[in-house]
């Protein structure tokens, strides 16, 4: 897993920044006023005019102190960014025999989304002909659907986290408010990778792009056809789409649970969550 930050600037306000530059130059033309009059006064005029002087900019400042820390309203929340790559299982790794771990892993003590949010998907460099598209725009509503069903299990009011995906044409990873679904040349052995930007002082993720592997075929049903060298869509989307509160997880007793951070070949048991991935999502986005 690798991580990394968007620089968040703090600004001043422009209505603040305006006043302080307005102060500034009625300060300096009211001190060249007083340098006059204290160069052209003699004797104890010159010294009565000084005393003057001394005493207003001790007045002045503190309004600047005051100025200056003023905090500027409605400031954004700083955003960071963190990318999570799904790998590819070895060739000789053995199939999960049980999804029973109870286990999950929380993202920064549980950032979230607190809103429904809607993926948009590009599904160019996919691979699938123009039938297979229409297909693949179900299989990943599919993925989806099954979070929010075990989302909806945890009780009443049901909090539902995905609205139903559109299409984009929208082709790179960045953070514009547009939560991207998409296909790339990814580095040898990556299967997908999952990058959001998310506020940890407000614990709200703000924005995920998914991005699938260019380099892998990808089935729309390993369940039904001979999948040897291929990557079953719902299997792996479902496991990215877990990213959006979720942690990935390596250790041996995890190797079922759809949050499991390797993919094989044909793998489908990633569609259908664990125990730990429920109890995940529920933890996140129960009532």
């Amino acid at each position: 897993m690798s991580s990394g930050h968007l620089g968040g600037l703090i600004q001043p306000t422009e209505r603040n920044f305006v006043s302080l530059v307005s102060f500034w130059a009625s300060l300096r033309e009211v001190k060249r006023n007083m340098l006059n009059k204290i160069k052209s006064a003699s004797g104890g005029k010159r010294i009565a005019i000084g005393m003057v002087c001394l005493l207003f900019l001790a007045l002045a400042f503190p309004v600047v102190g005051k100025e200056q820390l003023r905090k500027p309203a409605n400031i954004p929340p700083v955003l960071e960014k963190i990318t999570f790559v799904h790998y590819a299982k070895g060739e000789n790794s053995a199939k999960p025999a049980t999804d029973d771990s109870d286990r999950f892993k929380l993202l920064y003590g549980g950032i979230r989304w607190t809103d429904m949010m809607t993926y948009e998907v590009n599904l160019a460099g996919s691979g699938f002909s123009q039938t297979e598209k229409g297909q693949a725009m179900i299989a990943l509503s599919a993925s989806l659907e099954t979070w929010d069903d075990a989302i909806a299990e945890a009780g009443t009011p049901p909090f539902e986290l995905f609205a139903s995906i559109g299409t984009t044409n929208k082709n790179s990873v960045k953070y514009d408010n547009v939560n991207l679904v998409m296909w790339d040349d990814l580095s040898s052995g990556i299967i997908a990778m999952n990058s959001f930007w998310f506020s940890r002082g407000t614990k709200e993720i703000v924005e995920s792009d998914v991005v699938f592997s260019s380099n892998f075929d990808w089935s729309l049903d390993c369940g039904d056809e001979d999948c040897v060298a291929k990557m079953d869509l719902q299997n792996i989307a479902t496991h990215e789409f877990g990213h959006n509160g979720l942690g990935d997880l390596y250790s041996p007793p995890t190797t079922a649970l759809t949050m499991y951070g390797r993919s094989g070949f044909g793998d489908t048991e990633k569609r259908d969550l664990g125990t730990g991935d429920i109890n995940g999502i529920q933890a996140l986005y129960g009532p």
